[in-house]
């Protein structure tokens, strides 16, 4: 069933299991290192999406528990005030900021693909969203942007709406394995969709990027819980198109702030080893569709 944002009947998801330590750990070291290059690694004849319901739903709560066990709201406030009162972070507040926005990040990929409504939860989506302009306006030297985002991650990260994110990470309802493979392929298809023009905006090839980093992190659930080296070839392919594609959007995103490209409106052509590499994986999908 579909969800009914008017509905008042939702059931809380159940209790999740209680994932090892070492499981964690393992899963965040794969997160942050989403976007490693492995140049030469190869995609298994096919990709084949045969998954149970249970596995579907264990991907999504180790992610859960690791955003609840990883991520305190104190200290993610004060990360924010430093990057709104001073600009910069020291070495140290990177990493531990990094490491909670990448904790974050996760679950937001692990909500939209592993939930049976496969859409991203709202209010986590906009918090999620503006640390992404945030970062982007921080790494550039962005004051007035970063201002801005700094402000509303602020006023999202307040006690009374951090409760209402809470609250809605615990309607998760898991996809059958009928509605995540539909769900996939036509993450799949909307690549084949954008490799097909001649030319991209930069806006597009962020939104076929974005379906990249949403297979990384699938990737990332399903070598950890599910150890293999079909797993674990695909997992080093997507996060080498993954970096790749990250290399290319920092540029584009610094020809936005300088104003010598349209982000929205000016078009180019996507670098050949780039396109090459994503029509690969499209292709691996035709036998398993």
């Amino acid at each position: 069933m579909k969800f009914n944002r008017c509905c008042k009947t939702r059931k809380k998801s159940p209790d999740p299991t209680v994932f090892s330590t070492s499981q964690c750990d393992e899963l965040f070291a794969a997160v942050l290192v989403h976007d490693e290059l492995y140049l030469e690694a190869k995609l298994p004849d096919a990709i084949n999406l045969d998954y149970s319901q249970e596995q579907l739903a264990e991907c999504y709560h180790i992610c859960q528990q690791l955003w609840l066990s990883g991520v305190d709201r104190a200290q993610l406030c004060l990360m924010i005030e430093k990057i709104y009162q001073q600009g910069f972070l020291s070495a140290e507040d990177k990493i531990i900021y990094h490491g909670m926005r990448a904790k974050i990040k996760h679950l937001r990929f692990a909500y939209v693909t592993f939930d049976e409504r496969h859409r991203y939860p709202r209010m986590f989506h906009w918090m999620t969203g503006v640390m992404g302009n945030l970062q982007d306006a921080f790494k550039h030297n962005q004051r007035s942007a970063l201002v801005r985002s700094a402000l509303l991650v602020r006023f999202l990260l307040t006690k009374f709406f951090y409760a209402l994110i809470i609250k809605e990470m615990n309607y998760f309802q898991p996809s059958t394995p009928e509605s995540f493979r539909h769900y996939v392929h036509s993450e799949i298809n909307f690549i084949r969709l954008h490799l097909a023009k001649n030319e991209i905006t930069g806006k597009e090839f962020h939104e076929m990027r974005k379906v990249i980093s949403r297979q990384v992190a699938m990737y990332d659930n399903l070598k950890t819980l599910y150890p293999s080296s079909y797993h674990c070839s695909i997992s080093e392919y997507l996060s080498t198109l993954n970096g790749l594609m990250g290399s290319m959007h920092d540029t584009l995103i610094a020809k936005k702030f300088d104003q010598t490209q349209d982000y929205y409106n000016d078009t180019f052509v996507m670098p050949e080893d780039i396109k090459q590499r994503l029509i690969d994986l499209t292709n691996k999908y035709l036998e398993s569709a």
